[in-house]
């Protein structure tokens, strides 16, 4: 019966339907906002009000902020749907849901290739659609998503080829993996998989010679130093203000500190240990991938010489995946996505070597306890509303009035008038006490979260999330005691608190002061 339903063309287009109609009801309440939606998004406005690509997010005035074209695809992307359809939550996640979509036909396409199976390559699509970590970040307003499409795509277009490739071909990969630079530096990532692979099948299996890879990678340094010298005609001083940046991630550690830092990045991970990111509980998927892994591996020498070749190109790309992560050394948690597809191809693939009686009986269980570990990490979030959260706010403060708020707010207010916590860190170097940056900037409201005390009291455990807010902190309460009077006082146990482990876990409060005149 089982295997009549998933090889039904009806059964297909319904699971379709009832799949993107259940993520759209859900889309802009799973997961919760996340500054990083509203802070791409917000430079992506500001891009587009301007008409200019070497602008800087308004809502950093001493937060330092330097132009770069390294993300101008992905703001392009963002500008075309905030033309089409507004600017607003539904409209920006929408974006990353079309692509989750697209990463779905082309994961269909690569198990297709893989296995030969169209009945498994679905079953292998269905076990990542359901999977937590995929719905999260493809309704996720970053760019993983994207960069997810591309991998899958790629990975499908050189094995589909790579025993028939011709210059044009390598070319044409070249070209993808080249615009995916303007999508995120994590394109990185990508580019190792491809390379990685390109390395096997020239030195191991003799299918690929030399001159393919030599390729694949002019159009990839032709982009890059595109994207490089575009960058500097926005900044002169690009390399040191990129470089400098990402020294606040541990991106110019040295190498030997970030291999061991890939350990406690998997801890973390596996424990749900976060900051502000939304991490899921994804346990069930680290005993799941572990055994399929180890399973393939030995699965492998039993394998005839074609499978064990597509089988070990995926291997080879889990490896590629971490190697990238460990090169760029940022370890943020979205970036893990890039393995999910990787480890159920192999999860299906030990499936299929289990015997046929079983095996399609083991594949529903494992579909159904991946489902439900997925409604039960979504359904905590489901009761609370991103709109609500804006609508309380704009009960009193008007959104063409100047504010000092949560970036996680923007999306109310209109381009320049909201100022983020973050600047406030860097007043002492400016110069500056609390009450002059707020008589400078014109700030009418000043939007106070419960978290700023929670974490005041805990410092500096959670200095990470605006800076060492210490070094302001008494100056902000005796202006709110004195030049400021509170006006509005609202519940919000999701976006009053950015720390994820204690969002949704009290009744935090969101404070309005209207700043006196």
């Amino acid at each position: 019966m089982f295997k009549n339903i998933i090889t039904s063309k009806f059964s297909y287009f319904l699971l379709t339907f009832l799949y993107i109609t259940c993520n759209l009801i859900i889309l802009t309440r799973f997961p919760f906002v996340h500054s990083d939606e509203t802070w791409l998004s917000g430079l992506s406005r500001n891009i587009m009000e301007t008409k200019n690509y070497a602008v800087t997010e308004t809502f950093f005035d001493l937060y330092p902020r330097n132009p770069h074209a390294i993300k101008s695809l992905f703001h392009t992307l963002q500008i075309l749907s905030i033309k089409l359809m507004g600017y607003e939550i539904l409209t920006i996640r929408l974006l990353s849901f079309l692509f989750g979509l697209l990463t779905l036909i082309w994961f269909y396409k690569l198990c297709n290739t893989l296995f030969n199976s169209k009945k498994w390559a679905f079953i292998s699509t269905l076990f990542l659609s359901m999977d937590i970590q995929f719905v999260y970040a493809s309704h996720f307003a970053r760019q993983e998503i994207i960069l997810l499409f591309i991998m899958l795509f790629s990975l499908n277009y050189f094995l589909s080829n790579f025993l028939s490739m011709k210059p044009i071909h390598h070319l044409f990969l070249g070209m993808i993996i080249g615009l995916s630079i303007g999508v995120h530096p994590n394109s990185f990532i990508i580019c190792l998989v491809i390379v990685f692979l390109y390395l096997f099948h020239i030195v191991f299996t003799k299918k690929l010679k030399l001159s393919g890879l030599l390729t694949y990678a002019i159009p990839v340094g032709c982009f890059a130093l595109g994207f490089i010298g575009l960058s500097l005609y926005f900044d002169a001083n690009f390399i040191g203000n990129y470089t400098q940046y990402g020294s606040q991630f541990g991106v110019t550690n040295t190498l030997i500190s970030k291999v061991s830092e890939i350990q406690n990045f998997y801890i973390k991970l596996y424990y749900g240990i976060s900051g502000t990111y939304y991490t899921p509980d994804i346990r069930l998927e680290f005993c799941l991938f572990f055994i399929a892994l180890a399973a393939s591996i030995i699965f492998l020498f039993k394998e005839e010489q074609k499978k064990r070749v597509l089988i070990l190109s995926i291997i080879l790309a889990i490896v590629a995946v971490n190697l990238g992560i460990i090169v760029i050394g940022r370890f943020s948690q979205p970036s893990i996505i890039f393995l999910f597809p990787l480890f159920y191809i192999l999860v299906t693939y030990v499936l299929i070597y289990i015997s046929k009686k079983s095996r399609i009986y083991l594949a529903l269980l494992l579909l159904l306890m991946i489902t439900i570990n997925t409604l039960v990490n979504v359904l905590p979030y489901l009761n609370r509303s991103y709109e609500n959260y804006l609508q309380e706010i704009g009960k009193i403060v008007p959104k063409e009035h100047i504010v000092l708020a949560n970036l996680n707010a923007e999306m109310y207010f209109e381009n320049g008038k909201l100022y983020d916590y973050r600047n406030l860190t860097h007043l002492k170097e400016d110069n500056l006490t609390f009450e002059q940056y707020i008589q400078r900037n014109k700030i009418s409201y000043i939007i106070y979260p419960d978290e700023m005390d929670f974490i005041f009291a805990y410092r500096p455990q959670w200095n990470n999330v605006y800076g060492d807010i210490s070094l302001y902190y008494e100056d902000m309460q005796r202006f709110l005691r004195t030049k400021s009077q509170l006006v509005y006082e609202f519940t919000e146990p999701t976006y009053g608190m950015r720390i994820a482990r204690y969002i949704n876990q009290k009744d935090w409060k969101i404070k309005i002061y209207k700043v006196n005149e």
